[in-house]
């Protein structure tokens, strides 16, 4: 089992769900791929609970994004609990903090959010998915006073940074970026991080890693594929432990043959 866990399906009326791959392994002759579906705005919520009740070897993730944080996110808070018993619901994502110069306006706002999604997660016992930028002391602090696991999406940051997140107990997600020849700043992260920090990822649709607009089990394979180059180990190795790392960080332990 392969597991994309952080892409955005919800555009998509017939993602596909469940390939297989054929290839010489130890470990599979064929290796199934799954998804995590990631929202960013309430209005997204309903239409991911649909693909994981339409399509197996789907789950998602339910969020207020910090691009889509805004005064009415207070009201959407008490739905967002209650969705979040629904069993394909295996995470709140993507959620996070942006300080970058389009969106840093409204800091306040995106703080308090955060901290009572962060609220939720503790006490509903569910991972999260991290998104931040130009918001690291500010994301520490938060986090060092949450009881709450789970990814920092995407990072792209110095050594250290990427260490208190870790000491956190935090993953780190590996997306498409890796697969870039220029991107060495990403490929020196993913040798000091090692396998046991990180989960695999896509970011589909807004990495792309080639010019078809599906998201594919190919686009998974080759972040995987060079994380595998880039420790000089094998696929097997790499699919192994992402697959073990996933699994328990989302829960998913049994949920995959039930669903």
């Amino acid at each position: 089992m392969i597991i994309d866990s952080h892409c955005h399906l919800e555009s998509f009326s017939s993602p596909p769900t469940s390939f297989l791959i054929s290839y010489s392994s130890s470990l599979h002759s064929e290796i199934k791929s799954s998804f995590i579906t990631m929202s960013t705005m309430p209005e997204d919520w309903q239409a991911q609970i649909k693909l994981t009740q339409k399509f197996n070897h789907v789950y998602c993730a339910l969020g207020i994004h910090p691009w889509y944080v805004e005064s009415s996110s207070f009201e959407h808070l008490l739905e967002l609990k209650k969705l979040m018993t629904i069993s394909s619901v295996v995470a709140f994502g993507e959620i996070g903090l942006d300080f970058s110069p389009s969106y840093k306006k409204n800091r306040l706002l995106q703080i308090e959010i955060l901290s009572q999604q962060l609220d939720l997660a503790s006490r509903i016992e569910k991972p999260v998915s991290i998104h931040v930028r130009k918001a690291h002391n500010e994301m520490f602090s938060l986090l060092s006073g949450a009881c709450v696991s789970g990814v920092i999406h995407g990072l792209g940051a110095s050594k250290e940074v990427v260490r208190r997140y870790i000491d956190l107990g935090f993953k780190i997600g590996v997306n498409g970026i890796i697969v870039r020849d220029n991107a060495r700043r990403y490929h020196e992260l993913v040798r000091y991080v090692g396998l046991e920090h990180l989960v695999l990822e896509t970011d589909f649709p807004h990495v792309k890693i080639d010019l078809l607009n599906s998201p594919k089990l190919s686009d998974i394979l080759l972040v995987a594929q060079k994380v595998a180059s880039l420790l000089h180990i094998s696929l097997d190795q790499v699919l192994e432990q992402m697959a073990q790392n996933t699994h328990q960080l989302f829960n998913l332990h049994g949920m995959l043959d039930d669903k």
